[in-house]
């Protein structure tokens, strides 16, 4: 399933009210817009609701305006990506600490220990290879999407509406000529020939992604 938040243009203006940072809103707006819906997914599908994951949002976009001025952007210290999704991951860990303890106490009058609470977490916890299985769908989904906006710009209509329909939605070839009104080697044309413009933006998203700064 694919999370999108239903609220995000007002999450986005909360997050650039709390930033504060004017002279750069469009930047931040941008910034936003290119990974606000991988955190929030992220969120979600390591079990939080929307609101959740909405307050997960908010909160690593906050963190990541806070630290991203003296960010001093190595390569040898790892990719932008694992960087960013330690920071959901982190954030997803305390919002879920602080919910248990608060539903323990009013539910059923508890204050578990430190100890306690941290096994019990630990066993709701998928683990660091699922997180990251996780974080690589999702940072993979973004990449897609952001190169096939960039192919359905550079391309015409009709040649990109055949190669999605064929390469990216995978529709027998007979569906696409039934559908298009096509021959079967216009199908394939489109698919070898727009399908060389979206692997170089495949390439470009990946690369500007992961250098964000």
């Amino acid at each position: 399933m694919k999370y999108r938040n239903p609220h995000m243009s007002e999450t986005r203006s909360s997050v650039l009210k709390k930033i504060r940072d004017p002279e750069n809103n469009a930047a931040w707006e941008r910034f936003f817009d290119q990974y606000g819906n991988f955190i929030f997914t992220l969120a979600r599908r390591n079990g939080l609701q929307e609101a959740d994951a909405d307050e997960v949002l908010q909160s690593v976009m906050i963190e990541i305006a806070r630290k991203i001025r003296t960010f001093d952007y190595d390569r040898s210290k790892g990719k932008f990506r694992s960087w960013l999704g330690t920071c959901v991951s982190h954030r997803v860990k305390d919002l879920l600490r602080a919910k248990y303890r608060t539903e323990s106490r009013e539910i059923h009058g508890l204050d578990r220990s430190e100890t306690q609470t941290e096994f019990i977490l630990r066993q709701a916890d998928p683990g660091p290879d699922r997180f990251q299985e996780i974080a690589d769908e999702e940072w993979a989904a973004l990449v897609r999407d952001r190169a096939l906006h960039a192919t359905k710009a550079a391309v015409a209509p009709k040649q990109f509406s055949l190669f999605h329909a064929y390469a990216i939605e995978e529709w027998p070839v007979a569906k696409v000529m039934k559908t298009y009104g096509v021959t079967r080697d216009q199908v394939y044309q489109a698919k070898r020939r727009v399908g060389k413009v979206f692997t170089a933006a495949v390439q470009e998203a990946e690369r500007t992604l992961d250098r964000p700064l």
